[in-house]
């Protein structure tokens, strides 16, 4: 897993908000196209941004799914009728952090660091 895990996870969260608040399982107390809006409308803002894989855009992204997975968890476990897509969502949620995990934001090898550790130090 890595980048691209990341991008196609978020992708697939997308495709599953309509699919679960307009047909699997619509929600009683709200409008269901409204329960889309909310739910994927903060996934659509930041998928350009976590689409370029920057570091930034990928933490943000993670700190809104740590919300989608509340959601799931607390739906899978109330609603019999959401459990399918709640428990998909949870799953996926878990993989885009497994995947984010699995990615390394540091300087790569050929760049120097920006100031000598103290091994790299020359003793007087």
């Amino acid at each position: 897993m890595g980048k691209g895990a990341c991008r196609w996870i978020l992708i697939a969260l997308i495709v599953l908000q309509p699919l679960w608040f307009l047909w699997l399982a619509p929600p009683l107390l709200l409008e269901p196209l409204a329960a889309v809006v909310i739910m994927a409308g903060p996934l659509l803002i930041a998928l350009p941004f976590a689409w370029r894989l920057g570091k930034r855009a990928l933490v943000i992204t993670g700190c809104i799914l740590l919300v989608h997975f509340c959601l799931a968890v607390s739906e899978a476990w109330v609603s019999p009728q959401a459990r399918g897509p709640a428990v998909v969502q949870a799953v996926l949620v878990a993989l885009y952090f497994t995947a984010l995990s699995s990615i390394r934001f540091g300087r790569g090898p050929d760049q120097s660091p920006s100031r000598p550790s103290e091994d790299r130090r020359s003793k007087p």
